[in-house]
């Protein structure tokens, strides 16, 4: 499907439900509120939810609270963001009560399943926002200041100050088309980069203790005991694993958080030309080339056998 086949069904619905993954990034809360605050803009009703908490460092962007937890009303059509997998949008996507209704998926991770009874998916497209930016000119709906902002932190965030592979010419002309209709540039690297909490620091301290290297991959687990230790939210870490990406001879880096209720959250980066993506579907996950990760019950140091066994193969 294309975009046009969005953008139609989008300008026929007058109630709209736009809904993003778990454990929400840059574009995910970009790209919902940019695309939220544009459809209102043209006359429609919107609700805007996420399972969990917008982070911290996203929470200067227009309309942030706006996104909540538990969606409620009567809708025409449910728009998924950024989500590559249906159970990826958790508690907020009900089949009882959404599953008669059309599903627009707009997503760019190549690992998307086409879950949606419409389904765009890009894997070139640098960042969803960048999509969402697309289909909004395609509806001819106005590109305002607060809009270009939301837009601008997603593919900001995504493609890591466009230092990612896929940053194409058309991003940077994108975030060039965002800046000239009121995205502050500097406020949203300086959001997305520059803001780091003392407790931050102590975290980053103790996990870089942790680290272990060998056979170009590079790993650190992060126990709930510390986070608990610190007294620390679970969003204090952002940064880390593209650090360890730097470290001389890597080719692959890897971070394991324990999280609530037995899971282990396992998130990969790669260089370019290990795909990190098969091993994160090989999983139940899923991602792009580069950039992936997936969910696991189990025991942390039994997680990590496996994911680190998975990852010598693929090297």
């Amino acid at each position: 499907m294309s975009k046009e086949a969005v953008a139609s069904n989008l300008s026929e619905a007058s109630k709209v439900l736009i809904l993003t993954h778990i454990d929400p990034d840059g574009d995910a809360i970009g790209s919902v509120l940019g695309l939220g605050l544009a459809l209102e803009k043209l006359g429609k009703k919107v609700v805007m939810a996420c399972q969990d908490p917008v982070p911290k460092r996203f929470l200067y962007l227009p309309g942030s609270q706006r996104i909540v937890p538990y969606p409620y009303g009567y809708f025409d059509i449910v728009v998924s963001l950024d989500v590559n997998d249906l159970k990826r949008l958790g508690r907020v996507y009900h089949e009882e009560l959404f599953g008669h209704l059309p599903l627009l998926n707009i997503d760019h991770h190549i690992t998307n399943l086409h879950f949606g009874t419409i389904n765009w998916v890009d894997p070139e497209a640098a960042a969803t926002a960048e999509m969402v930016f697309e289909l909004l000119e395609e509806m001819g709906a106005p590109i305002e200041p607060d809009v270009a902002t939301c837009l601008l932190n997603g593919i900001v965030t995504d493609t890591q100050g466009f230092r990612t592979p896929n940053t194409t010419v058309k991003t940077l002309e994108t975030a060039l088309r965002l800046q000239k209709a009121g995205a502050n540039l500097y406020q949203i690297m300086t959001q997305a980069f520059n803001h780091h909490s003392f407790n931050m620091l102590k975290l980053w301290s103790k996990l870089l203790a942790r680290v272990q290297l060998k056979d170009g991959i590079i790993w650190v687990d992060k126990p709930r005991s510390i986070l608990q230790e610190l007294e620390l939210e679970e969003d204090h870490d952002h940064g880390l694993i593209n650090f360890l990406l730097g470290v001389d001879g890597v080719k692959i880096a890897t971070i394991f958080t324990e999280k609530p209720g037995g899971e282990i959250d396992v998130s990969f980066r790669s260089v370019p030309g290990v795909d990190v993506s098969t091993v994160a579907v090989k999983l139940g996950g899923g991602g792009h080339p580069q950039a992936a990760g997936c969910r696991l019950k189990g025991d942390l140091e039994e997680v990590k056998k496996l994911v680190l066994e998975e990852l010598r193969k693929l090297l």
